[in-house]
């Protein structure tokens, strides 16, 4: 019963496509729950932005939804940890009003401008200093793009803020600070220091006076003032606490927490996120790092940027027939009708493919102008098979990534979870494990990035002495999915053909000839 829940803990995961609210109680049980969609925007191929007040507005409709299936005394309420999307930034003036909308983290403005950053650093030096392979899609080159490309805008910007800050402001904190975990996809941070780059910012063009400083994650930024409080349902006066990034919740709420575990989480991207000790332990340069959502510890990702976005795509472009289904059938979710109608095919799909770039492909390659397609098709394939292999495709990218983290860190995973939305279907899950190859452990909560945020922030606040003991108490494992093994010479053959295929279209310069006609011909 509700009326026996002695803390409860809000985690809020403020994503790219939607906002995620739970309430848990001190064992992860969750107690409410709130889900609100907000969209972006293209204005432009490749663009995409986003309005800061419409995630603002998601966040309170979310808090309000799960604030009302919870039905807890208000006295219950003991904290609020938030998980943002990073690499995501706002422009803000002088009063923390937005100037324009976010540029989000997977828009490719900055094509161009990010030959500022080449010409200051060289690769290895920059990944060294920063982490990150140099990239136009992380929040420094687009900084240089608003420079060269809007002065005027540029100038008038009194702050360039991550929407960690941002919102918990909104909330009413009076802490104005960031942290490593929420820096890692700006590509402006010194990684050895867990701070602020210097030599990128005078790239950018920017003092430290427009940004926020860097503190730590799971600290206590202020109370939920009296307007928030109206606005989100939640009691006023809670304890709001800085989570982490959206990956680095996700690791912390799977419970990785030690060298050699990672949690690959299967959202509106795929991102996999390893625990590092130190970063002596890194061996390889396919994949970026950055603070943990532990204080003082690293992490190591890689990324696959339009997991869930393919099928969301789907969903909304070609998806008239589940959505259908998923009506008749009293509101079961399209996703699942994607995953039967997939499990009508036989594997590797009767030979069709899904390249799953549809917003370039990170790791391992870091190609910023690749994108998606069906190959191999042909006048005998079925709809079924057109989605098995959305579903195969989106688990060979996830595959370039795992094999990447078993050559670029010492000793490799040997503790591997699934998170994420895209897990809920045991069928998509088993997918991912057969190409993947390796056994895959789900937890109870799959949403772990808001369990993440809940932890840290009752961290954070106090409830508990450590991380370790916040993760002992509140993540629980549900199941562990083995690989088939008679389906690994059949995945293996078609991962060389899905990687193989791409790299002859990248190295022959059609990905970038697509690029410019889109341009061209926009």
């Amino acid at each position: 019963m509700t009326s026996a829940v002695k803390r409860a803990f809000v985690g809020i995961d403020a994503g790219t496509t939607g906002c995620t609210v739970i309430i848990f109680d001190e064992h992860g049980n969750a107690l409410g729950n709130g889900y609100q969609e907000y969209s972006c925007s293209s204005p432009q191929p490749g663009w995409i932005e986003q309005s800061l007040d419409d995630v603002w507005a998601g966040i309170c409709s979310a808090t309000r939804q799960a604030v009302a299936k919870a039905d807890l005394p208000a006295a219950a309420y003991h904290s609020v940890g938030l998980s943002s999307q990073r690499g995501t930034f706002g422009i803000l003036d002088e009063n923390r009003v937005p100037l324009m909308n976010s540029l989000v983290w997977n828009c490719g403005r900055a094509l161009k401008s990010v030959e500022a950053i080449h010409a200051a650093f060289t690769p290895e030096e920059h990944q060294k200093h920063t982490g990150m392979a140099i990239s136009p899609l992380w929040s420094a080159a687009k900084i240089v793009w608003l420079r060269e490309n809007r002065p005027e805008l540029f100038e008038k910007t009194r702050w360039f803020v991550n929407g960690q800050e941002f919102f918990l402001w909104r909330m009413g904190a009076d802490d104005w600070s960031t942290d490593p975990a929420s820096l890692t996809l700006n590509g402006m941070m010194d990684i050895a220091k867990l701070d602020w780059s210097d030599r990128i910012l005078d790239v950018c063009g920017i003092g430290r006076d427009r940004l926020p400083p860097v503190s730590i994650p799971a600290a206590q930024a202020g109370r939920l003032s009296r307007a928030a409080a109206e606005a989100t349902g939640l009691p006023e006066g809670m304890i709001l606490c800085r989570g982490a990034g959206d990956q680095q919740c996700a690791a912390i709420g799977a419970g990785v927490i030690r060298q050699g575990m990672a949690e690959f989480t299967v959202g509106t991207s795929g991102v996999m996120v390893a625990h590092l000790d130190d970063v002596s332990k890194i061996k390889g340069n396919k994949l970026w790092w950055g603070g943990h959502g532990v204080p003082g510890a690293w992490d190591i990702e890689g990324g696959a940027f339009s997991l869930g976005a393919s099928l969301r795509w789907w969903r909304d472009q070609l998806g008239r027939n589940e959505i259908d289904a998923s009506n008749q059938r009293g509101g079961f979710s399209p996703y699942s009708i994607m995953v039967e109608q997939a499990a009508r095919s036989r594997p590797g799909a009767n030979g069709a493919m899904f390249h799953s770039f549809m917003a370039s492909q990170v790791t391992p390659y870091y190609d910023a102008v690749a994108r998606g397609g069906f190959l191999g098709l042909g006048l005998y394939h079925e709809r079924h098979d057109l989605i098995r292999a959305l579903l195969e495709g989106c688990a060979h990218e996830m595959k370039m990534v795992f094999d990447s983290f078993q050559t670029d860190v010492e000793g490799g995973i040997t503790d591997f979870r699934l998170t994420g939305g895209g897990t809920k279907s045991s069928g998509f899950a088993q997918i991912m494990t057969d190409v993947i190859g390796v056994p895959s452990t789900v937890t109870k909560e799959r949403e772990c990035t808001a369990l993440g945020a809940a932890i840290l922030g009752a961290y954070g606040s106090g409830a508990f002495s450590s991380i370790n003991e916040a993760v002992g108490a509140m993540v629980q494992v549900e199941s562990t999915f083995e690989p088939n093994q008679k389906l690994q010479e059949l995945y293996g053959e078609q991962h060389a053909i899905y990687r193989g295929i791409y790299e002859a279209i990248a190295k022959s310069g059609q990905y970038a000839a697509l690029s410019e006609f889109s341009q061209k011909y926009q």
